[in-house]
């Protein structure tokens, strides 16, 4: 079990055929080509994997034959994610039972709760399993907030919280990283905070882009972290931003991913209804981002 997780973590689309149905082949090509070209990790089952539109068999079996596909050859995080703490606890050892490495759990969401609230949800988890835990802090989503204070409370008491996904801007990042002594190892949850986040000393990214992009997303990481290599890691990025950001779009971001996939030669259907397909323009967007990012 892989414990120490930094790098670009890509989180995975899922395949739909025509009818909707997943597609498990194209799912797992998917995987492959993310793997093969280098990211640090893949999170199945995430918002980008549409989870929240498959049903509870459906959503167990992407976790079992996706962390079976990869095979141990990168880290596998898992998206647990539910309304209740015990539905939360319920995702998490189904997760550990197919093999995941470590779990991201978002905020409750529909309704928003007290802070309290919210530290004891996540305590109650940290105690229920013995796998690293990344709290998700989306608040759009969940109407909920992770505070710094009580994600660093959280790290001082349960050692197996020990990263953060971090959805918010660069000040959030500092003061998690500054905060918490470095007892939380921050992941950015958007593309369009990687260059800066990783200057600020992130552990890593919870890619969209890299499900597009995956070879210019690792390079990126490895220029800033790795080598040091700043000024060619800014140009690298003012190439990349455009897709990083196109890719955060509110509405239309696992539309605009799926799209990606499909241009780069990686077809992995439409999003699940309601969500819409790509309009023309997007994917013609995406094909002169890709063009000049040299992708294509």
């Amino acid at each position: 079990m892989r414990e120490d997780f930094k790098g670009v973590y890509c989180v995975s689309v899922t395949a739909f055929k025509d009818d909707e149905s997943i597609d498990e082949e194209r799912t797992k090509a998917h995987l492959d080509r993310v793997i093969d070209a280098g990211v640090h990790g893949v999170i199945i089952g995430g918002s980008t994997g549409e989870f929240a539109s498959l049903s509870e068999k459906e959503r167990e079996h992407l976790l079992e034959f996706g962390i079976a596909h990869v095979k141990g050859r990168v880290s596998v995080l898992v998206g647990a994610m539910a309304p209740s703490t015990k539905e939360t606890i319920r995702w998490c050892k189904f997760a550990k039972d197919a093999g995941a490495d470590g779990l991201m759990i978002v905020n409750p969401y529909y309704g928003a709760i007290s802070d309290e609230a919210l530290y004891q949800h996540f305590k109650t988890v940290a105690e229920s399993i013995d796998l690293p835990i990344m709290p998700y802090n989306n608040i759009d989503t969940s109407g909920n907030d992770l505070l710094p204070e009580i994600a660093v409370k959280l790290a001082e008491n349960h050692s197996n919280i020990r990263y953060v996904k971090a959805c918010v801007d660069t000040r959030r990042i500092q003061t998690l990283i500054n905060g918490s002594k470095g007892k939380i190892k921050v992941f950015m949850g958007v593309d369009d905070l990687s260059f800066q986040g990783f200057l600020l000393g992130a552990a890593g990214v919870v890619s969209g882009g890299s499900n597009i992009a995956p070879k210019s997303a690792v390079k990126l990481y490895n220029l800033i972290v790795r080598d040091k290599n700043i000024d060619s890691a800014r140009d690298l990025w003012y190439k990349y931003v455009p897709l990083a950001t196109l890719v955060e779009a509110p509405k239309t971001w696992i539309s605009t991913i799926k799209a990606g996939c499909e241009i780069m030669g990686d077809p992995v259907g439409n999003p699940r209804k309601p969500l819409m397909p790509a309009t023309k323009e997007i994917k013609q967007e995406l094909r002169n981002i890709l063009e000049n990012l040299g992708e294509m």
